[in-house]
């Protein structure tokens, strides 16, 4: 028995050796070669992007892929997908990386085909109400030579207007008029009741009308008034051209003799103040001359009804000293 025992015993010490050990996994391990394997992948993958999208934007788009890649995607990379070619005309196309050779051989084509184009397909493909429906009621709005006409109109009219309006015994001390319609007036009566006559006229031919407060020690003869004078139906066409370079001299030679007949000797004519506005420049002179109300106001009243091509855009009238110091300020639009 004690034999069995010792063979038996010495069979399972055999077993005991033979059987395999326990292999334990370690997670740690088993996690850092899980994201080598996704980085290796994720890097391969990207390998093979890379190296898709050179061979795509050097060889172009094969025939199996023509029409299956985004648009976009080929524009980013600069392939060409010919089925994505834009066509220009009969044999004409052009592909995505082709874009700019296309817009320009397109704008070619619409100048030569515009060229060949009549006077009459032209301005019928105007909108007249664009020529003419442009209605312009405000002096801002007014072309160069429409504003030349109104200068003119304007300040004629408000001298004519004093010298109509006012009764014999007001006098004045200033008396301002700038474009379009501004007047500053300053002056005496002699009695109130020519006062309040003379401010009546003015304010009814205002769309402004103001009288600043006066002082408690003023005399009730004063008058101050400022505001908007009303200009009557202008000819904005009067002026119908502009002033050539070459024609300056003759143009400022007949604005003297208005001003010669008119008993005013002008100073001032002989420097202008240029201004370019690329297709025309603006002259300016700022004139002054010894002169009474009725010699500024014959002046006015011939340069409207004169061809003389110069506008008024101030007239000023101050007593200095004993006599009425005048100054204007003309301009005039000159061409090459």
């Amino acid at each position: 028995m004690i034999h069995l025992n010792l063979i038996e015993a010495a069979e399972r010490s055999s077993l005991m050796e033979n059987v395999n050990p326990v292999h334990v996994t370690d997670v740690r391990a088993a996690r850092k070669s899980s994201k080598s394997k996704l980085l290796t992948a994720g890097l391969a993958a990207a390998f093979v992007f890379v190296a898709f999208s050179c061979f795509l934007s050097v060889f172009g788009v094969p025939t199996p892929l023509q029409g299956a890649l985004p648009e976009a995607y080929l524009s980013l990379i600069g392939a060409e997908d010919p089925s994505q070619a834009l066509t220009l005309g009969a044999g004409q196309t052009t592909t995505a990386g082709g874009l700019l050779e296309a817009e320009a051989a397109a704008e070619r084509a619409v100048l030569k085909m515009r060229e060949g184009m009549s006077v009459k397909q032209v301005v019928a493909e105007i909108n007249p109400q664009a020529l003419y429906n442009n209605s312009r009621k405000s002096y801002e709005s007014y072309l160069p030579l429409e504003k030349i006409s109104y200068q003119k109109a304007a300040s004629a009219q408000f001298l004519t207007f004093l010298a109509t309006a006012t009764p014999d015994d007001v006098g004045f001390s200033d008396c301002i008029f700038q474009t379009p319609n501004y007047y500053y007036i300053r002056g005496v009566a002699a009695k109130p009741t020519s006062q309040r006559s003379f401010l009546e006229r003015v304010k009814a031919v205002s769309s402004d009308f103001r009288t600043p407060p006066l002082p408690e020690n003023a005399p009730a003869t004063d008058i101050t008034a400022f505001g908007l004078f009303n200009v009557s139906s202008p000819n904005l066409t009067a002026v119908k051209n502009f002033v050539k370079t070459a024609e300056v001299a003759e143009e400022l030679k007949a604005l003297k003799a208005l001003a010669t007949n008119a008993k005013l000797n002008f100073k001032g004519l002989e420097k202008p103040a240029v201004e370019d506005f690329g297709v025309y420049k603006r002259y300016s002179y700022t004139v002054s001359a010894n002169s009474d109300f009725p010699e500024l106001q014959n002046f006015a009243s011939a340069l409207l009804e004169s061809p003389v091509r110069v506008g008024v855009t101030k007239m000023e009238m101050i007593f200095a000293k004993r006599d009425i110091q005048s100054s204007m300020q003309f301009v005039m639009f000159v061409v090459p």
